[in-house]
């Protein structure tokens, strides 16, 4: 299948919910990578902040009021065709 690009570049959150020793994944139900695996989280919203969007994401998927700890990283997810 080939990826439509939007005219901008998309930021994302994803969230690392820890308990003890384990980490939260969620199933990604739609594209890119549907079925997959993943941290959740989601794309944020023109003038938000992503401390935000990540504690609105977590509402949002999870039904979770969460407090957001330190930014773990940044990375880049970049498909070509």
């Amino acid at each position: 299948m080939k990826r439509e690009y939007p005219e901008s570049p998309l930021v994302g959150v994803g969230v690392a919910i820890k308990d003890g020793n384990r980490i939260l994944l969620s199933r990604r139900a739609n594209e890119p990578n549907i079925g997959k695996w993943s941290v959740p989280g989601g794309l944020v919203e023109l003038g938000e902040g992503v401390r935000e969007a990540a504690k609105r994401e977590m509402k949002e998927e999870l039904g979770l009021n969460i407090e957001i700890g330190k930014l773990a990283g940044v990375y880049e997810y970049i498909v070509s065709n």
